[in-house]
């Protein structure tokens, strides 16, 4: 069973999720474990009656530490850190005015909002983020206890906790940080041995093209001497000729930049290609640089249109990210194929008064004389249009 391993920068990206989804869940149950404890020091001092005013700013940080674990983005991290500072300036504030022994016997009442602020996390995958979230959460957590003492006229110390949380946090995401620095550094590497696979492959694909030119022309030519019981004919002669000359222009060598075309309808497919750059969709031209014969204007027209409004379909409806149109022409008729590898279709099932495939497509090939096929399955969906290369060749 082959094994597959996830390439470095997901892995990285994925910890550093996973590590600031974990604390933003112990920052919702720390706020609310807090506010259960300061309930429970209230009461046990005799100022139960107060547990709900001094608890009220905790729940309400508590919410924003929910939204924040749903939906962790810039905003919402920025609007946690603002109310948790305003929640931890009320706590403290509130718990000295009810209570002036409110920071014994030591400050894990009085600093409990103060330290969650730390754990506000990384945003977007980045370790470098959870870093410098991490410090603003501390300068915000102490900033907020110096404004909550002086506020609320105490001498308390406001301890250590969110220091000792901020080591903790800074260091896991310095790593992380440091793994995801040596996984960019080999990146380039592994791109580089990805496009050179991908430069094997389309010159495989070409290969195989020119065997099947190879064997549409010189296995027919050798088929029909073979057949023949006297001299060639003249009709046999020129159709050598023309083989000779596919198989004199074809090659196995990857083109460099726009590929060559000899005619007007070869060079309207690559511009159609172009077109859908823009769709999701990259549309594959293969046949454009052999076709060695005009197709009519109002052929060519019809065809392009049909091929344009399959390929409307592909981008809207396949989900496929990828389509070949593909041409050929023999014996003066022209052959052109849309090929897509995503969600197929019943063609029987599609209304007769469904305007994309019976106008935009069957109708405009068969005015000028052509037909249309359609296959479509799980694997995909292909349409043939074929027309005349003439109208009046019908």
């Amino acid at each position: 069973m082959a094994v597959f391993e996830t390439p470095r920068p997901v892995a990285a990206a994925a910890i550093v999720h996973g590590l600031a989804a974990a604390q933003r869940l112990i920052l919702v149950l720390g706020l609310l474990f807090g506010a259960l404890t300061i309930a429970d020091l209230l009461a046990a001092r005799g100022h139960g009656g107060y547990t709900t005013l001094v608890i009220a700013p905790v729940l309400a940080v508590s919410l924003l530490a929910l939204v924040l674990l749903w939906r962790p983005t810039l905003f919402t991290a920025s609007l946690f850190l603002a109310g948790g500072a305003v929640s931890s300036v009320a706590v403290i504030t509130l718990g000295l005015t009810v209570d002036p022994g409110f920071a014994e016997p030591g400050p894990f009442a009085l600093n409990r909002t103060a330290t969650a602020l730390v754990l506000v996390g990384a945003l977007h995958g980045s370790a470098v983020s959870g870093m410098v979230w991490s410090t603003a959460g501390l300068i915000v957590a102490y900033g907020s206890l110096a404004v909550g003492l002086a506020a609320g006229g105490g001498a308390a110390e406001p301890g250590w906790g969110p220091l000792l949380i901020f080591i903790v946090s800074f260091l896991a995401y310095g790593i992380l940080a440091l793994a995801q620095r040596r996984a960019r550094l080999a990146t380039p590497a592994l791109e580089s041995a990805l496009a050179s696979l991908e430069r094997a492959e389309r010159q495989r694909a070409l290969e195989l093209r020119s065997a099947a030119v190879v064997h549409d022309t010189v296995l027919a030519d050798l088929a029909v001497v073979a057949a023949s019981p006297g001299p060639l004919s003249d009709r046999a002669r020129e159709r050598f000729v023309a083989d000779l000359d596919l198989i004199r222009s074809s090659s196995v060598r990857e083109p460099s930049g726009t590929r060559p075309v000899s005619t007007e309808f070869g060079a309207a497919l690559l511009e159609l290609a172009h077109d859908f750059q823009w769709t999701g969709v990259r549309v594959e031209v293969s046949g454009a640089e052999i076709l060695a014969r005009p197709v009519e204007a109002r052929v060519a027209d019809a065809l392009l249109a049909a091929a344009r409004a399959a390929l409307d379909n592909v981008a809207r409806h396949s989900g496929a990210e990828r389509a070949d149109l593909v041409v050929g022409e023999r014996s003066g008729v022209v052959s052109l194929l849309v090929v897509d590898d995503g969600r197929g279709f019943d063609p029987d099932a599609v209304p007769a008064d469904r305007l994309g495939l019976t106008t935009a497509i069957r109708g405009r090939v068969e005015n000028v004389g052509g037909s249309v096929r359609i296959w479509a399955g799980e694997d995909g969906t292909t349409v043939m249009l074929t027309a005349p290369m003439r109208e009046d060749a019908r």
